[in-house]
């Protein structure tokens, strides 16, 4: 197959099986999807079935009402899809040793998504620990595989940008499917997916209100498909504008692994050519976004700022640890939008209304909450508990990466100045001097919510 590279042996066990297991774990979708492909090559090898595996953990940390509801509404398109191509599902709610120790048993081999954050790693690493099973992990949701670009932490974009590129002709292309002719398994769905609000409610979840976004590669597609028809010809030029619905909206779907990168690179190089709009696109998706990948997956964890900030960003920040603030706000104040900056507090209701922020407002509203928060780490704390909680696209690499570039991650050293030291400042004053934003104020405006 051409995309082997993608192929992680974890460990190796020679053991009887019924079937060959695919944990779908991070890859919620069936196509363009490696994993997929790749235990139906291990079916056809050992002549065995396939089983599909979704383990749905309701006490994953930080996974809420809004997240959960988004995330179940993928997997109905995932049963319609497996199913009409006669390949087995199950979905059984549990934590994931628990739940999969059983399917281990009785597996030959394991195939799973590779995981980029610290936190999934070490809980794979943990069941792997346990099981004699051979253990298979495919890079699926990367354009280039994570360990192919780079075996370190990258510098910044400029760093990383050239070996991605080495590589990006040849894995934008490397997509085989195959045809499965093993036997149907009879399905174990546990949950409820046509009553998915009643389900979640039996559960003790933190409830988030939905965001108005509906899970899945159905929906996935037809945002791409009006990205492309409505807003990518303005690409370039206008998505860092507020005021603009230019921005794509794919990065929920990205994040639930419900559409691959790939599939959306391909359809835009289709629709546009090699236009101005295409790589700007390619470099967002492609350079920008796996920069993330790269640094939260050579990353031992993502809570230690001196850990994760580049050194001068480190001094900078702790020099300036004393100076005061004209402002404070409580994490209480933050997540209601209590400041005394509107503009802000239309981007903090922008993200809990709508489940994620503009991208360039983002930037403002991580700058601010640097600004105005006590010291540093409440800061960071701050910001990764309001974006984890409501932004649907939010517990991704790319969003952990985007809070600390606030602090200096992945950027450079710009004229010194009080709290921010030499990293990067962002003032109201030059956010309006670049855009109107009476229009924006006034959609995310008190009034409307």
């Amino acid at each position: 197959m051409k995309f082997f590279k993608r192929v992680e042996t974890v460990q190796n066990f020679d053991k009887p099986g019924r079937y060959i297991l695919y944990w779908m774990q991070g890859a919620f979708r069936v196509r363009h999807n490696h994993s997929l492909e790749f235990a139906k090559y291990l079916c056809s090898k050992y002549n065995l079935p396939l089983k599909v595996l979704v383990i749905v953990d309701f006490s994953y940390p930080e996974a809420n009402f809004r997240s959960f509801k988004f995330f179940l509404e993928g997997l109905k398109d995932v049963v319609v899809e497996l199913t009409s191509k006669q390949i087995n599902i199950d979905i059984v709610a549990g934590r994931f040793k628990d739940a999969l120790k059983p399917y281990i048993d009785s597996a030959k081999i394991m195939v799973t998504d590779k995981s980029y954050l610290p936190a999934l790693k070490n809980i794979k690493k943990a069941v792997y620990a346990e099981s004699k099973i051979t253990v298979y992990e495919v890079d699926t949701n990367l354009v280039v595989p994570v360990s192919l670009v780079s075996q370190k932490r990258e510098y910044a974009a400029y760093t990383i940008r050239p070996k991605i590129l080495k590589h990006l002709e040849d894995c934008k292309n490397d997509f085989e499917e195959l045809t499965y002719k093993g036997a149907f398994l009879n399905p174990n769905i546990e949950i409820n997916l046509d009553k998915i609000e009643d389900e979640l409610l039996k559960q003790n979840l933190v409830f988030v209100s939905p965001a108005p976004y509906i899970g899945g590669y159905i929906e996935a597609k037809r945002i791409l498909e009006e990205f492309i028809s409505r807003k990518f010809k303005y690409y370039k030029d206008k998505r860092s504008d507020p005021n603009k619905d230019i921005e794509s909206n794919l990065s929920p779907y990205l994040h639930f692994g419900n559409i691959s990168p790939i599939e959306i690179l391909n359809e835009l190089k289709n629709a546009e050519g090699n236009s101005e709009n295409y790589y700007s696109f390619q470099e967002e998706l492609v350079v920008r976004r796996e920069l993330s990948f790269n640094f939260t997956y050579y990353s031992n964890d993502l809570t230690n700022l001196e850990n994760l900030l580049p050194s001068w960003a480190v001094k900078t920040l702790g020099d300036h640890k004393g100076d005061k603030r004209e402002y404070i706000y409580s994490l209480d104040e933050f997540e209601e939008a209590k400041t005394h900056d509107e503009i802000w507090n239309a981007a903090q209701r922008e993200l809990k209304n709508r489940g994620k922020i503009h991208n360039y407002m983002r930037m403002y509203w991580g700058k601010k909450i640097i600004e105005w928060s006590k010291t540093i780490d409440d800061a960071y704390k701050n910001m990764v508990y309001l974006n984890n909680k409501y932004a649907i696209d939010g517990r991704d690499p790319n969003s952990y990466v985007g809070i600390l570039w606030c602090f200096g991650l992945h950027d450079r050293a710009f004229k010194e100045r009080e709290i921010f030291g030499k990293v990067r400042w962002m003032s109201q004053k030059s956010l309006t001097k670049k855009f109107d934003l009476s229009e924006y104020v006034k959609k995310y405006g008190k009034a409307n919510f």
